[in-house]
């Protein structure tokens, strides 16, 4: 749809009443463009770690909840200034508030939270945030309705209530009708991001960070112009600045790029946010709102050829050794099998051409577990199982698909205390360094300065 823009505006930005009227500014500074626009909203910052609190935790979840009531309801009395409006928002939260109070009570009296009604408690906030946000708007002169993610027509193709997977084929149908129907219009609709639907028409979950992916989603099964994803920081940088000092503002990532920073950390962004968008023509935006600058996220690639540099902390490497596994037909897959068996998520697997030894690095919390399932799996192959804490510096740009850029990272790194190995797969915009904990942030000033030095344009 031509002049669509989908605005997504995170916890970050809603704080209190302040972030809701942020989010009016926006989306009139987009209408007077000329642009149709839909909003995507997450619930207000903290908002669904208390959630999930109050699910697990057997005390204290009253309070919680009325702790989170009295956010919403202080947020709407400072942002909505027409009485009608802000009667019927206060209702209308107090009403979510009493369904969402129901909900909690009858998980606590039966004991045990079904995975729909877990998924249902942890996406109140996303509820509240936009049935107030379109209060808003329509406080400030819009119209404007809220939605569920899967009212928007997001309809998942499993069963999974917490990191559902979205069929693409029959989302596309109805996300255009549903949505198409209000912006024709001239109706605002706010999204409650996060959350889908699956095919009993049950609410689940996009995995956490989940927004950002439904900012994406909306824009493609649209055919938006741009997904602008509001945060409160004006971009991506090439380090962690908590870490890394002078780290630099990157104008322009490629999706590949881009999603090797999200994947690594960089910037708190859902690890599929890019995948809907990917050789799609639409841009992704990356911004503060009334910031001069931005990071645009789009498909072809710019200068400069490396980026930055990440780091994944709290991993491990579990290495599986031996003669044993030599010319041993589907040992990877076996090995791989256990970790699944386990729910441990293989984040790179590496093995020489000898095949005398497989190295997997998983979350270090994972890597017990797995290393005595391995012991107990492989024991009459004669193998040693060893377990080594480790972190993963990523180096991330299209330039270090190129040999003699990776070389000149990998010469660097050979020359630094703490390095204890390397991973780069040809045809990859990812360099990864295996490093002792301790040496963790020494190690990526160190690749930091090089990138900033030898392959930043200024």
């Amino acid at each position: 749809m031509r002049g669509v823009v989908v605005a997504k505006f995170g916890g970050s930005l809603l704080k209190g009443s302040e972030g809701f009227l942020i989010v009016a500014d926006e989306v009139k500074k987009l209408l007077g463009l000329g642009r149709r626009v839909v909003v995507v909203v997450s619930a207000m910052k903290g908002v669904t770690d208390s959630l999930i609190r109050v699910v697990e935790a057997e005390w204290g979840w009253e309070q919680r909840l009325k702790e989170i009531l009295a956010m919403y309801l202080s947020a709407a009395r400072g942002a909505i200034r027409n009485p009608a409006i802000l009667s019927q928002a206060l209702g209308e939260l107090t009403r979510l508030f009493d369904e969402l109070f129901k909900l909690v009570w009858a998980v606590k009296v039966i004991g045990e939270a079904t995975p729909h009604a877990k998924a249902s408690i942890i996406a109140f906030g996303e509820r509240l945030s936009a049935a107030l946000a379109s209060a808003v708007l329509r406080d400030q002169g819009m119209d404007s309705k809220w939605l569920s993610g899967g009212e928007a027509g997001l309809v998942s193709s499993g069963n999974d209530y917490f990191d559902a997977v979205i069929d693409y084929e029959e989302s596309a149908k109805n996300v255009p009708s549903v949505i198409g129907e209000l912006l024709e219009k001239n109706v605002v609709p706010v999204v409650m991001g996060f959350t889908a639907r699956n095919k009993e028409g049950r609410l689940v979950l996009l995995g956490r960070g989940g927004s950002d992916y439904t900012a994406t989603l909306l824009a493609r099964f649209l055919g938006a112009e741009e997904a602008r994803l509001y945060t409160d920081v004006d971009g991506v940088y090439s380090g962690d600045p908590r870490y890394i000092r002078g780290a630099n503002h990157i104008p322009r990532l490629s999706y590949e790029e881009a999603m090797e920073l999200a994947l690594l950390g960089a910037k708190k962004m859902h690890p599929r946010t890019f995948e809907p968008v990917n050789n799609t023509g639409i841009k992704v935006v990356i911004t503060r709102p009334g910031a001069s600058k931005a990071t645009i996220v789009a498909d072809n690639q710019e200068p400069p050829p490396v980026k930055g540099v990440a780091a994944l902390e709290n991993m491990a490497a579990v290495s599986v050794s031996g003669g044993g596994l030599v010319e041993k037909v589907g040992i990877a897959a076996h090995i791989a099998s256990v970790a699944a068996k386990l729910g441990v998520n293989i984040k790179a697997i590496m093995q020489p051409p000898t095949e005398t030894r497989i190295t997997l690095i998983v979350r270090r919390d994972k890597a017990e577990a797995l290393s005595k399932a391995l012991k107990a799996e492989l024991s009459s192959l004669g193998v040693r199982v060893e377990t080594t804490n480790v972190s993963v510096i990523g180096i991330v740009g299209y330039g270090v698909k190129e040999p003699e850029i990776s070389a000149s990272f990998l010469s660097e790194a050979s020359r630094l205390n703490g390095v204890r190995g390397a991973i780069w797969s040809p045809g990859s915009p990812l360099l990864s360094i295996l490093v002792e904990p301790s040496y963790t942030w020494p190690i990526a000033r160190r690749l930091h300065e090089e990138v900033v030095q030898k392959w930043w344009i200024r």
